[in-house]
């Protein structure tokens, strides 16, 4: 089981040229590819894509790809005298071309270094495109081995929260037994309170007990949660993207639990049934980021 949160990062040198790929990926109700790159590499896009359906299949997947210099020599080079005057004359024409005069200080000197250290020329994507692929697919397993692990702490989470969710279902189910005789009881003891009069067979009592019984009955509806609980284990154990089956069944047990509540006539009934409805919207909540 994967989480759809994720980071990973790697990186490859190219003539001196420092290349990072940067993934990472949030949850998204389906997969959304979102590219950054230099212009000259737009077109690598469509790879991208591929390979990422390859590794993903829910999430917003942000890819950045950024490169800058990583020659030494270059960098002690930024403050040479010559290169530094060569870009003042440079600049002084140009002025004067305008009819203004250069000042020279230490300010313009930084901005002019500065514009020379983040001159890097993009190579061509032929010359980079395999080794910026396997750069790619290893980012990728990066950030998917990060998924894992936050896949798996969720996972042990709601094994957790289960667990919990049936016991409290185990206590519903012994709590609510003969809600429909306590009733019954309930009704009688009523009637004779007003003193009137009646047998134990009257056939309005019965009749008013039955469908009493028939509102209060709640085995459908333990049921049906023992088999959605049971089918969350099943799916929790199996590979692939489950997210989506995950919700649609935490959504089922809470539909379970409210109509449980609303057929409930005992207090220590409901607020089990409440408790449990906690550890479920607990539930949905982290649902939301398993792939």
């Amino acid at each position: 089981m994967n989480s759809m949160t994720g980071y990973g990062r790697a990186s490859l040198i190219h003539d001196e040229i420092y290349i990072e790929i940067e993934v990472s990926s949030v949850n998204k109700r389906h997969l959304e590819i979102v590219f950054s790159a230099p212009k000259e590499w737009q077109r690598f896009e469509y790879d991208v894509a591929k390979e990422l359906k390859a590794f993903f299949e829910r999430g917003r997947i942000r890819i950045a790809i950024n490169m800058s210099k990583r020659s030494e020599s270059e960098e002690a080079d930024l403050f040479k005298e010559s290169l530094i005057n060569s870009d003042l004359q440079e600049l002084e024409d140009f002025l004067s071309k305008k009819n203004q005069k250069l000042q020279i200080n230490a300010d313009i000197i930084l901005q002019l270094t500065n514009l020379r250290k983040n001159q890097t020329e993009t190579p061509s994507l032929n010359k980079v495109y395999e080794p910026l692929k396997e750069t790619l697919i290893n980012a990728c397993n990066c950030m998917l081995k990060m998924r894992k692990v936050e896949g798996e702490a969720i996972k042990k989470d709601f094994f957790s929260r289960i667990k919990s969710i049936n016991n409290f279902i185990l206590e519903i189910e012994q709590h609510s037994a003969g809600m429909a005789e306590e009733y019954k009881c309930k009704l009688l003891d009523r009637l004779e309170k007003f003193n009137l009069s009646f047998e134990q067979d009257d056939e309005r009592i019965l009749r008013e007990v039955a469908l009493f019984a028939e509102k209060s009955d709640t085995s459908e509806e333990i049921t049906r949660l023992k088999s959605h609980l049971s089918q969350m284990k099943s799916n929790l154990q199996t590979n692939g993207c489950i997210g989506r089956k995950l919700e649609f069944l935490l959504q089922e047990i809470s539909r379970e639990l409210n109509t449980f509540c609303s057929k409930s006539t005992r207090t220590k009934c409901t607020n089990i049934a409440l408790n449990a409805r906690t550890e479920v919207e607990k539930m949905r909540e982290q649902a939301l980021n398993i792939e």
